[in-house]
């Protein structure tokens, strides 16, 4: 985008229900994600000229379902290198899908040190519906990322016009627009048409992997779903398979069942590197005697998802189990 004088920001596109389309402007369920390109979305929003000088670039146009280790690796490597050389840049605005939105955003918290803003924004409705909500939350998106009350907040979701941190937020409905929130935190703060609203900043911690290179192969970590009577051949098989890194999906606050337990108890070989989650939705998961003799870790408030995120990158970096309980406990 070019013409305006104002900060200067760059806008990065992955795709997602923000850049779908549909045969008719009613369809909100049957649509193909990842059609237009982020140019094409700046073009139908020219408002954005009166707030920012927007520079495009496409990483990727996909449905964040069929989002991939490699489109994260293309990811972080551009915004390490677009942060790296240009230290007049405002922020950077990612427009990403929905489905997974959470995980990209926390991925980025924990290897992306860098004060300026980085903002992950999607839709709930395809740019082609009747009343799409990607225009505004595209453009609340950039308000957000060329503020001065965003630095030092590390990586942000803006949706809805709540601005929502990397580690709490999470998408918690199918469909409607106010499908995202932070559980037992609320948003940091919200933007409007009188700007972005945003309570005194605290002091970030630095980004735990910020000289982590990532790989082409990644570790495989895999997440397990708790529920009456589970399976009994799952961990064994999971095992065997030589998985190096299970995430549970604990009944209450991240209780494992007497077979899953057991599974892991009569295992001969080495065990990976395991977390405790819960599939509750809100609340932590704290410490537990029996769980930590068969050497799982509480995820504390992660969601499986964010917990298995920071255990990819645990293993990326070759950390143990008493290094990844150090990271747990210092979060």
């Amino acid at each position: 985008m070019t013409g305006s004088k104002g900060p200067r920001l760059r806008l990065l596109g992955t795709g997602g229900t923000i850049a779908g389309t549909a045969p008719e402007s009613t369809q909100l369920n049957r649509y193909a994600a990842g059609v237009i390109g982020a140019e094409a979305l700046l073009t139908a929003l020219p408002q954005l000229n009166q707030i920012a000088d927007i520079q495009v670039e496409q990483i990727a146009n996909v449905d964040s379902a069929d989002l991939g280790f490699n489109h994260w690796r293309d990811l972080v490597d551009r915004l390490r290198q677009i942060l790296a050389e240009d230290s007049g840049l405002a922020g950077v605005v990612i427009t990403h899908g929905t489905n997974t939105l959470e995980e990209t955003a926390w991925l980025l918290q924990l290897l992306i040190d860098d004060p300026r803003p980085v903002v992950l924004v999607g839709a709930m409705r395809p740019a082609s519906a009747l009343s799409a909500d990607g225009p505004l939350n595209l453009y609340q998106a950039v308000q957000v990322a060329v503020s001065a009350e965003a630095r030092g907040r590390g990586v942000m979701v803006v949706m809805d016009g709540q601005i929502h941190s990397a580690r709490a937020v999470s998408k918690r409905a199918t469909q409607g627009v106010g499908a995202f929130h932070s559980a037992g935190r609320g948003p940091l703060g919200w933007v409007d048409d009188f700007g972005v609203h945003l309570p005194a900043v605290e002091q970030r911690a630095p980004a735990a992997f910020a000289a982590l290179s990532l790989p082409t192969v990644w570790p495989q970590v895999v997440i397990l779903h708790g529920c009456v009577q589970p399976s009994e051949a799952l961990i064994p098989a999971l095992l065997s398979a030589g998985v190096q890194g299970l995430v549970f999906t604990g009944t209450g606050a991240g209780q494992l069942s007497s077979v899953e337990r057991n599974a892991l108890a009569q295992w001969q070989g080495p065990l990976p590197l395991m977390l405790r989650a819960n599939r509750c939705g809100m609340g932590p998961v704290h410490r537990c005697e029996d769980h930590a003799r068969l050497g799982l870790l509480p995820a504390g408030d992660l969601s499986p998802q964010k917990a298995r995120v920071l255990l990819l990158l645990a293993l990326i970096n070759g950390d143990d189990r008493t290094t990844l309980a150090s990271r747990l406990l210092s979060r």
